[in-house]
């Protein structure tokens, strides 16, 4: 397009469109129909100073930052921000300067509130539902969940994991496969099963399990536990049980022998020797 400016109007390929003061950096014009510019643009409004899109509005409304076609999951409204180039990296970045909150994104159904994620300006995030806008979770800012509205560290849920042990007695003891633990951990209480198979006893221990996989509460008390199976024990019993040790990751066992009695037989039970199985289960604190 062949493009000239004269006093007042801005003429292109012939047609004259007439600008009210076109040459004024303060004042505007309205123009009926599309403008072409082939040069270089420079505006305050939005755009890159290059001839490539910065920002797409479509005519559906939705908006891509970096993409010309936004709505790419086929919503009623989209904001795309892209980039597509190798080991590119895209980001929504909300800054605010406050003690209470730094940014907010809100879900609203028809003008009405319906959720809310905040950045609050100690560092927590909380995620808030319902037309009031109520805390139903929160990420503490040193870790940790808590739930609607407890705001105490020390009462979120820092921790949950699963996996394995190895049941030991220790010195030169074998065992059959099967010998096995697992474990979960929710925050500090750890919930464990076990199957002690032994094979030969050698050097090891005849009253003591070992190998739990985080040590107990340094409380000073014990921590019992239940034994659902056993097997070719060192001691002919009617009931065995065992606890957790406090401040360790040991276990001993009692038990009760001959005819019912008022007591349990405590530490330094006899259990283990060769051939011996027990199956147990056990729950205990952690500060792990």
């Amino acid at each position: 397009m062949q493009r000239t400016r004269t006093a007042g109007h801005i003429k292109a390929n012939g047609c004259r469109i007439g600008v009210r003061n076109a040459t004024s950096k303060t004042n505007g014009g309205t123009f009926a129909g599309p403008i072409t510019v082939s040069g270089a643009f420079t505006s305050p409004g939005i755009d890159d100073n290059a001839d490539a899109n910065a920002i797409t509005i479509d005519s559906s409304e939705n908006v891509g930052i970096g993409a010309t076609n936004p709505n790419r999951g086929s919503h009623d409204r989209a904001l795309l921000v892209s980039n597509t180039g190798s080991g590119a990296r895209s980001a929504i970045e909300i800054e605010g300067n406050s003690s209470n909150a730094n940014g907010t994104v809100t879900f609203l159904n028809n003008g009405t509130s319906a959720a809310s994620i905040d950045n609050r300006g100690s560092g927590t995030l909380t995620f808030n539902t319902g037309s009031s806008l109520t805390e139903r979770l929160r990420i503490q800012a040193g870790g940790g969940i808590s739930f609607n509205g407890d705001t105490a560290a020390a009462n979120a849920l820092d921790d949950y994991e699963t996996g394995t042990w190895t049941p030991s007695i220790g010195g030169s003891a074998t065992y059959n496969s099967g010998n096995d633990g697992r474990y979960v951990k929710v925050g500090g209480i750890v919930h464990c099963t076990f199957l002690a198979n032994i094979n030969s006893r050698g050097t090891g221990s005849q009253v003591r399990l070992s190998g739990l996989p985080f040590a107990s509460q340094n409380t000073g008390f014990v921590h019992s536990g239940c034994v659902s199976y056993f097997a070719n024990l060192n001691s002919n019993v009617t009931f065995v049980g065992f606890y957790v040790e406090s401040n360790a990751t040991t276990m001993q066992f009692v038990s009760a022998t001959g005819s019912a009695g008022p007591t349990i037989a405590g530490n330094g039970f006899s259990v283990f020797k060769d051939s011996s199985v027990v199956y147990g289960a056990v729950s205990y604190p952690t500060d792990a």
